[in-house]
């Protein structure tokens, strides 16, 4: 899809609309266009944030001009950018990593300016093509997601998400997802093998979906990060928990889900100290199982948040993620 690309520059705050000096006094203003709607955004890299919104009803107007788009952060201001009329995505660049950005959207004319529409967001890192190996593979099942680092159990108790391929109530099923829910860990969630043995696995929080049987991990099937926009009401109603996407071997089309990483393996990590992710399973070929046994792997896309407690998406009524529950590979039930 067709967008602009700005450039953020810091400058004097201010707008100024086309006829200002005019001295005619007593003319009505006979046009203020209505706001455009539903402002979304998403992180493209560390300096750029893409934004998305619905038309102004009033761009049939023959006095409607486009839109206004400010910016603010703590104390910086920047100039206004203008874009045309039938435009509804923008690239902002030039931005500061681990800074929160208010962005605002608002329609004009020439003579005036609608009210405008908000959103806060912040940019964040970007990685691709990260691949998770099954278990039967001596490569690595783990990653590390502030790095891009593939891990193999020897160093589980670094991995953020993991793949888990092993045979679940005598039935095939691949998932991927918290460290503590896979076969892995045992109910404590700490490591049941190899060097790593009774040490805890970290504590990755999925949103997801409370339904009558239990919580299931919500996603959004779609081909790219880019696909996906998000608005501030992204974690209304969502639940954490740590959690498996599972049966990933039924799986045929990329899909898009969302993490908060814990800093570190202790059993109560601050809720302020985690990161936050937005992560793509890819699919090829109707199947998001790639390659050839031993060595068959899941692939990654994913944007994640450098800082600590800057979410990816703002996040409403978000708890501690120390109750989070853990939800064991292959059952619903709780522990």
């Amino acid at each position: 899809m067709k967008h602009r690309v700005l450039v953020l520059m810091l400058g004097a705050f201010g707008f100024f609309l086309a006829g200002c000096e005019d001295n005619t006094t007593n003319t009505p203003v006979t046009f203020i266009p209505a706001p455009p709607s539903n402002l979304m955004a998403l992180s493209i890299d560390e300096t750029t944030v893409r934004l998305k919104w619905t038309p102004s009803p009033s761009e049939s107007n023959a006095e409607f001009k486009g839109y206004r788009i400010t910016a603010t952060s703590g104390s910086q201001t920047f100039n206004p950018i203008t874009v045309g009329k039938g435009e509804t995505i923008v690239e902002i660049k030039g931005l500061d990593a681990n800074k929160t950005y208010t962005f605002t959207v608002a329609a004009y004319t020439n003579d005036t300016v609608s009210s405008g529409i908000s959103i806060q967001w912040a940019v964040a890192k970007r990685f691709r093509g990260i691949r998770a190996f099954e278990t039967a593979s001596a490569n690595g099942s783990g990653i590390r997601l502030l790095d891009g680092t593939n891990l193999t159990i020897a160093n589980g108790t670094e991995w953020d998400v993991c793949l888990d391929t092993r045979t679940v109530n005598n039935q095939d099923n691949w998932a991927f997802g918290s460290p503590q829910a896979s076969t892995y860990t045992d109910n404590q969630g700490r490591f049941i093998r190899g060097a790593q043995a009774g040490q805890l696995a970290k504590a990755t929080i999925i949103f997801s979906d409370s339904t009558s049987q239990g919580y299931v991990p919500y996603f959004v099937v779609a081909d790219s990060l880019e696909a996906v926009f998000e608005s501030q009401a992204i974690g209304s109603g969502k639940k954490q928990a740590q959690i498996m996407i599972e049966n990933l071997q039924n799986q045929a089309k990329s899909i898009v889900f969302y993490a908060m990483v814990a800093p570190d393996n202790s059993a109560n990590p601050p809720a302020n100290q985690y990161r936050f992710a937005k992560i793509l399973l890819k699919a090829a070929g109707g199947s998001i199982l790639q390659g050839t046994s031993p060595n068959r792997y899941v692939e990654i896309d994913y944007s994640i948040q450098t800082a600590v407690g800057v979410p990816y998406a703002l996040v409403k009524g978000m708890m501690s993620p120390v109750n989070a529950p853990v939800v064991k590979i292959g059952s619903q039930s709780l522990r």
